[in-house]
């Protein structure tokens, strides 16, 4: 097996929450992206999401197929994702489940329009020492 350098982290953070609320036709996945990159997050993961989407196209799996679905005027009941920001943007994926009538959807979330007042929570950690070195991707 060959040499591999490596480096341990040992700087202090600080897990902090970044709650996005949403206005009537915000586009969700845009603007969660541009928050990210606003308030200079290296990385992130969605922890909760409460309200509802006014149209949102998911895709998934079913008996070995791949399905893509448009549904409207629901709510997101659960979420998990993780987002990168790198130097081309940022990158990752919002998976959800999503609640329609009396109908459970799960997918990943691929476009999504806010009605008012849908909120997303996003955490993530902040470097609060200097003495690290750890290049930025």
């Amino acid at each position: 097996m060959s040499q591999m350098d490596s480096t341990v982290y040992r700087g202090k953070s600080v897990q902090k929450d970044l709650a996005l609320v949403f206005d009537e036709g915000d586009d969700v996945i845009a603007e969660m992206k541009r928050a990210i990159q606003q308030n200079n997050i290296r990385e992130a993961t969605a922890v909760n999401a409460d309200g509802q989407l006014k149209e949102a196209t998911i895709n998934y799996f079913s008996k070995n197929r791949f399905n893509s679905t448009e549904l409207k005027n629901g709510r997101i009941v659960s979420c998990s994702g993780r987002f990168m920001n790198l130097k081309e943007g940022v990158y990752g994926d919002l998976h959800v489940g999503f609640m329609l009538g009396m109908q459970m959807w799960d997918g990943t979330l691929v476009r999504a329009i806010a009605a008012k007042g849908f909120q997303l929570t996003l955490r993530f950690h902040e470097v609060v020492s200097t003495g690290s070195n750890i290049p930025r991707a």
